[in-house]
């Protein structure tokens, strides 16, 4: 999956274990943050937080309008 796309937007991300993120999503590329493969970080609004998504953890994403 193409995550740089969803790069500085609002989305909402369903991973594999069914957790749901909604927020600001910014991505993380394997080779700048040597990791084994793209990541999104997601500002969750629900808790203000932020996770750390791998691209394989992700069932489902799609970006949303402002509400």
């Amino acid at each position: 999956m193409n995550l740089l796309k969803y790069n500085n937007k609002r989305v909402k991300l369903i991973t594999n274990d069914d957790v749901i993120y909604q927020g600001m999503a910014y991505f993380c590329d394997a080779d700048d943050y040597e990791t084994e493969e793209d990541e999104l970080t997601i500002k969750n609004q629900i808790d203000n937080r932020y996770y750390g998504v791998a691209n394989s953890e992700i069932k489902s994403i799609e970006i949303i309008e402002h509400s």
